[in-house]
């Protein structure tokens, strides 16, 4: 429980349904008032059900936020929401629903789990706008089983009507939160917050192009990223970043004409079957949170690699986000892109 509108909905739609509801709230991260604390504490009284909460400040630094800072320090553009999902939040809160004795857990996502031929699918949720199934493709079979998304079947505007209707005027108007949850704005002056020495990592380079011949001067390559087109250099023509090399601290530019690939690779590879993949191009591939699909066929490899090739190229695929894969709605797996 968050203390915002999903979160609450979803444990108030599990009361009625008839289950045992125990209300958990992690600590993950806390900059200032812990509002949203309070708020879950409050709701879980007011609906009568037991609530915990996890500290877990600690493993969250240690394990997102560091993992953040290296992967902009290594030229790559994290994807802290996955991270987080696939190697914290659900470790964590299976480890406590077993502790409770919990069968189930749940939160708050606009995600379904599908059920066929003994695999669980996640599944997008109906409401189009805010379908969170792309973050999810790193649960496993073991944790889906356990699962459940009481929002799946909803649009945010029922589920704020469902709230104003059981008298939680509050909760109805909760503002959505937006990025992660410890930066949720222009990443570089918190990097450069969180670094130690920031002047000794983050210094001036130069802009080149894809010839190596040198365009002006950067202000250090951890504060650029693939695709990136504005605070750039001024040019008389467009150009994107294109790549970044770390090691001789270089940001290469190019024209939108080149930032287009025809196949990507893709490590901490996690699928539902191997065998639901084939030589087709018949799996949507996506890259990109917002309704961006793409025709593709994936190549599993060995040590949990593969190679993504597209039906058709696309432009500024970032090293460090995530390419997430489809059929019919349901997700079949994803990577991080090499």
């Amino acid at each position: 429980m968050s203390g915002g509108t999903d979160s609450s909905v979803a444990a108030i739609l599990l009361l009625e349904q008839g289950y045992e509801v125990i209300g958990i709230t992690f600590r993950f991260w806390e900059d200032g008032e812990n509002t949203h604390l309070q708020d879950a504490v409050k709701l879980a009284s007011q609906i009568g059900i037991e609530h915990v909460t996890y500290n877990a400040l600690d493993v969250f630094r240690e394990n997102v936020v560091q993992y953040f800072m290296d992967e902009y320090m290594a030229g790559r553009t994290p994807f802290p929401c996955v991270k987080c999902n696939n190697e914290l939040k659900w470790k964590l809160i299976l480890e406590e629903a077993d502790r409770l004795g919990c069968e189930k857990v749940a939160m708050g996502h606009y995600v379904n789990i599908i059920r066929e031929d003994d695999h669980y699918f996640v599944a997008e949720g109906k409401d189009p706008d805010k379908d969170q199934s792309f973050f999810l493709w790193g649960l496993t079979q073991t944790q889906l089983s356990r699962i459940i998304f009481p929002l799946g079947q909803f649009h945010k505007t029922e589920v704020r009507a469902m709230a104003l209707e059981r008298g939680y005027k509050k909760v109805s108007e909760k503002k959505d939160s937006l990025g992660a949850c410890f930066c949720s704005g222009d990443y570089r002056p918190f990097l450069k917050r969180q670094l130690a020495d920031p002047d000794r990592f983050i210094f001036p380079g130069n802009f080149i192009d894809e010839q190596g011949n040198i365009l002006g001067h950067h202000e250090g390559y951890p504060l650029y990223t693939v695709g990136q087109r504005r605070g750039l250099m001024h040019l008389n023509r467009k150009v994107f970043v294109k790549e970044i090399k770390p090691q001789s601290n270089e940001v290469i530019l190019a024209p939108l004409a080149n930032m287009y690939k025809n196949e990507f690779l893709i490590r901490d590879v996690n699928v539902v079957d191997q065998g639901l993949f084939t030589s087709d191009f018949d799996i949507n591939c996506r890259i990109r949170y917002r309704k961006q699909n793409t025709l593709c066929r994936v190549v599993l490899l060995e040590n949990k690699k593969g190679r993504v090739e597209l039906a058709e190229p696309l432009e500024s695929i970032a090293p460090g986000q995530t390419a997430v894969f489809y059929r019919d709605g349901r997700i079949l797996g994803g990577g991080f892109i090499e």
